[in-house]
């Protein structure tokens, strides 16, 4: 299995059931595509989307396509309403750009989210606050959805140190 992809979004693509030909999903923020590789081997077509297109080169996978775009400072946004089953974003926060990645999850579309919460910065980056998630910020941000899971951990296990907030949640 591909590596290093997160445990959250593993267990979350296992809690839901999409179950349709041509299922679509976003990986905002990829990074090095560990979860566009994990999600087009479960049967989707992937946007891959990063500022770092050293990134994108990273990996070679069918049913993935690569967008590189800085979707912090876009103009325009690069999606329309309405275009995925899924999307995940993990170790990513944007305030600025939340609403636009609610509004292109279908009807019936889910969200996984997983990211740094206020006080990880004690462990590691992101250090500046504005990059943390708040108490419940993910649950305010998402009110308008379904919730499925959320959870506000805190691991100190030896070298692995962090804080982080998640959530599986539902257009409904």
């Amino acid at each position: 299995m591909i590596k290093n992809v997160s445990n959250w979004v593993k267990f979350c693509t296992d809690q839901i059931h999409i179950k349709k030909k041509n299922k679509t999903a976003l990986d905002l923020a990829c990074g090095k595509g560990r979860h566009s590789i994990f999600l087009s081997k479960l049967g989707y077509t992937v946007i891959a989307l990063d500022i770092n297109m050293d990134n994108l080169n990273n990996f070679k996978e069918k049913n993935i396509l690569k967008l590189c775009c800085d979707i912090e400072n876009f103009i325009e946004w690069p999606f329309a309403k309405n275009s995925f089953d899924l999307v995940v974003v993990t170790n990513f926060l944007n305030r600025r750009i939340f609403n636009n990645i609610k509004k292109v999850i279908k009807i019936n579309g889910y969200l996984v989210y997983e990211t740094f919460g206020i006080g990880h910065e004690n462990f590691g980056k992101p250090k500046n606050k504005d990059y943390l998630l708040r108490k419940n910020e993910l649950v305010n941000l998402t009110k308008n959805f379904q919730l499925i899971i959320y959870e506000e951990i805190k691991v100190l296990a030896g070298n692995t140190k962090f804080i982080k907030h998640r959530i599986v949640c539902k257009n409904v």
